[in-house]
């Protein structure tokens, strides 16, 4: 990753800080986020996706942050975010764990936007097991629904309180840093996609080692960002051990449906606000509705 025009030791907080933000999402924190797809399937070493198209510059010049010489992170981020502020968008982030005998875990967490309205799910799942989340607010009020790994679910409604989940970048501008760091990645050309042409990033690294990790091994990363700036997609590959077994974690982040995402109200909703709205003080505690 080149460090262009940046303060290492700040850049080292502002990475740590949003993997920390990465992780809290993935490790299925009280307000992190879910509802997913199913675990399902056998995964058997994903490859990255096609050749790009070499050119020498981007119809339109490059994306901000990127030229031949190297890719400011950074500054992709932001322009990434900028983009998609004030408007509509959906981003699903999806975590697959596969081990010899096919998938040990997966975790899938969506935010949709449409203005003021948002709408975050979480969900993670190994085996039969489950865990998931969802929040929704508005700009008055927001509601939370949560069922545990042993399948208890509960209510929180927040009137007055739209509240943020913890760890969710609306934008998902945090995971795509964190996705990004210590892959060193590189301008490797264009694509033709059906919203137009898309600017390719590739990103490698051998070995990548953080305290309180397990070591990242054949690391492999491929991003595709659009003429407003919007990182479309984003698929990070590498090895890892998992105990004594070599696994292959495949994580993908993907922006969908800008400018045409709409927000559902869940049926629950209504529920968690009336719940609070009965209790003193405006707020009332989580609900078990474990029995519904």
């Amino acid at each position: 990753m080149s460090r262009r025009d940046r303060d290492p030791v700040v850049g080292r907080r502002e990475a740590a800080a949003l993997l920390l933000a990465l992780l809290l999402v993935l490790a299925g924190c009280a307000d992190a986020v879910g509802s997913g797809d199913d675990a399902g399937g056998r995964t058997v070493n994903p490859a990255l996706a096609d050749t790009p198209t070499a050119t020498p510059t981007p119809p339109g010049g490059f994306p901000a942050g990127v030229d031949r010489g190297g890719v400011t992170v950074e500054r992709v981020v932001d322009a990434h975010r900028t983009a998609l502020a004030n408007g509509s968008w959906t981003v699903t982030f999806t975590r697959t764990v596969a081990g010899p005998n096919g998938t040990v875990e997966r975790s899938r967490a969506r935010t949709l936007v449409n203005g003021s309205r948002t709408l975050s799910t979480f969900e993670r799942v190994r085996g039969d097991d489950r865990l998931g989340s969802a929040h929704w607010s508005n700009a008055t009020a927001g509601a939370s629904r949560r069922t545990d790994w042993e399948g208890a679910v509960s209510l929180e409604g927040r009137p007055g309180d739209p509240g943020t989940p913890t760890g969710v970048d609306p934008t998902g501008g945090a995971w795509l840093y964190a996705a990004f760091l210590d892959t060193d990645p590189e301008y490797a050309g264009t694509e033709s996609t059906d919203g137009g042409t898309v600017t390719v990033l590739r990103g490698k690294a051998g070995r990548i080692e953080r305290a309180g990790l397990p070591d990242r091994t054949s690391v492999r990363l491929r991003a595709r960002i659009g003429a407003d700036g919007v990182v479309r997609s984003l698929t990070l590959r590498y090895e890892v051990f998992l105990g004594d077994d070599p696994g292959v974690v495949r994580i993908e982040i993907r922006t969908t449906a800008v400018g045409s995402t709409t927000v559902p109200r869940p049926e629950w909703v209504d529920r968690a606000l009336a719940n609070a709205s009965a209790e003193a003080g405006g707020r009332g505690e989580a609900v078990d509705e474990t029995a519904e």
